[in-house]
């Protein structure tokens, strides 16, 4: 038997073709190991080191390096403060509680993202409103791995899913709306329930003026800042918790005495050693607005700093006119004397 001589080349060629140097091997292998790494440190750019949040949900891509001296925005507020740091790892340390001096640039994201710039402002500022942090926790950062969760998720990608029709919508997420809206319907009366029960308890529509007595028709917003949150009156005798808002003296120490001690507004701890007068410039512009009078046979306007004692004349009037003029029915022996 003659072999075919074709075919054994053929084998011994293919054979010798699928044999690679092992020089070669361990440099390709090298090579794919070095790019997945670059792979996964460019991928950790778009990640925030603090929260682990994606960039993509600031919508304005607003970021912050991790390494360096704080912004100018920051720095002023500092300086108003009196605070010594300067650099944003001293402050990241100071407020959250991670160390980044040490980081790799391999394994941890270099940069931060506004939710988390804004959380360190807002510990700082004298605003007190509260700021969402998306975790509990913070983000441990772990090098690359074959199964790496960061370079898993970039190469799986995210399904969107259909938006299905609204007549076709499945009964658990009709469920799930209609309880939100029940829920949101519940919340909104308890704080009209709440408001109005602020108002019995200061008891002050006969005393505080109006802001139907304005002279001059303000825009909303600006008429809002010049009233009182609880009674909703123009501010009287007006006092600013430390959550900086405001409200009249009178009605603030009685809700702080009825329903607790917080701020009505936002529920930040309040109590009435912690009020003040609000600044100069505030209640220069309060006391320079112009009010009508309410009384019928007036229609003068007068400003808010004189309005009492406008208000005084006219009692006074009223007094002198009752006693120069007493009226009432003749007595029946004086007019026995005119018969």
């Amino acid at each position: 038997v003659v072999p075919d001589k074709s075919s054994g080349q053929n084998s011994v060629l293919t054979q010798r073709a699928l044999k690679l140097h092992p020089k070669f091997s361990r440099k390709f292998h090298t090579d794919a190991k070095s790019s997945d790494k670059a792979i996964h440190q460019a991928r950790l750019r778009h990640f925030c080191r603090i929260c682990g949040n994606h960039f993509k949900s600031d919508g304005h891509n607003r970021r912050y390096p991790v390494h360096g001296p704080v912004d100018a925005k920051t720095q002023s507020l500092f300086r108003r403060k009196e605070k010594g740091v300067t650099s944003w790892p001293d402050l990241i340390a100071r407020v959250f509680r991670v160390d980044v001096k040490a980081d790799v640039d391999s394994i941890h994201p270099t940069e931060f993202c506004h939710n988390c710039w804004n959380i360190m402002h807002r510990k700082f500022s004298s605003a007190h409103s509260r700021v969402y942090f998306p975790r509990s926790v913070t983000v441990e950062w772990q090098p690359h791995t074959p199964s790496c969760d960061i370079c898993f998720t970039a190469r799986r990608g995210l399904k969107r899913k259909r938006h299905q029709p609204s007549g076709q919508l499945s009964k658990k997420l009709k469920t799930v709306l209609n309880h939100s809206r029940r829920d949101h319907r519940k919340r909104t009366q308890a704080r009209v329930a709440s408001k109005e029960a602020m108002k019995k308890i200061s008891n002050c529509s006969k005393i505080h003026l109006s802001t139907k007595l304005l002279a001059v028709d303000f825009p909303a917003h600006f008429v809002k800042s010049i009233s009182c949150q609880i009674c909703e009156h123009i501010l009287a005798d007006p006092v600013e918790t430390s959550c900086k808002h405001l409200f009249c003296r009178l009605c603030i120490l009685r809700c702080l005495k009825v329903m607790g001690s917080y701020c009505p507004s936002c529920r930040y701890p309040c109590f009435p050693t912690d009020l003040e007068s609000p600044v100069k410039s505030f209640l220069s512009i309060l006391n320079s607005l112009m009010v009508k009078c309410p009384a019928q046979e007036c229609s003068e306007e007068v400003s808010l700093e004189k309005y009492n004692h406008h208000v005084s004349s006219h009692k006074e009037s009223k007094e002198t006119l009752v006693h120069i003029n007493k009226g009432g029915r003749p007595r029946q022996h004086l007019l026995s004397l005119t018969r």
